[in-house]
């Protein structure tokens, strides 16, 4: 399938989302970018420190949000949360460039706004990112060398 938008990093969603749908969450002092992949951290505000799925989460950033100069709970971020019909494109960060043979896989992160399709472990009842198609067009693979994985977020049975 090919996207219409690469982005450079992050999880975009391909589904329309309704405004009412979105959480919204207190900040942690980080700076957040639209696409990343938001926890909580230890007291309760959404961070994007997260490397692996298997942590708990609250979702996806909708939209950016620049508390790094204040404290913690100083600014709220809206967040897609991580449901099985809303579909993501994300810039594939390691490994090699996405082939077909992938999909139908459920993948981990290589960072808080990518993932790593070498890494197919997810630890039984946690989310992991199932791969639903692909595109590695002459488009995609010039703005992100390895492509772009299209899915969705769902719990490893």
């Amino acid at each position: 399938m090919k996207l219409s938008v690469y982005q450079a990093e992050g999880f975009y969603p391909k589904s329309g989302l309704s405004p009412d749908g979105l959480k919204s969450y207190p900040a942690a002092a980080v700076s957040i970018k639209k696409g990343d992949y938001l926890i909580a951290d230890g007291s309760g505000y959404a961070t994007n420190t997260a490397t692996a799925v298997q942590m708990l989460a609250l979702g996806i950033a909708n939209e950016d949000c620049d508390n790094s100069a204040g404290s913690a709970g100083d600014k709220d971020i809206l967040v897609i949360p991580l449901r099985e019909h809303i579909q993501f494109s994300v810039p594939v960060e390691a490994n090699a460039v996405i082939t077909r043979a992938i999909v139908g896989d459920i993948v981990d992160l290589e960072s808080n706004d990518g993932i790593d399709i070498s890494d197919t472990t997810i630890t039984a009842g946690h989310k992991g990112f199932m791969i639903d198609d692909i595109d590695v067009s002459a488009e995609a693979v010039a703005a992100n060398t390895y492509g772009y994985a299209i899915g969705h977020f769902e719990v490893e049975e």
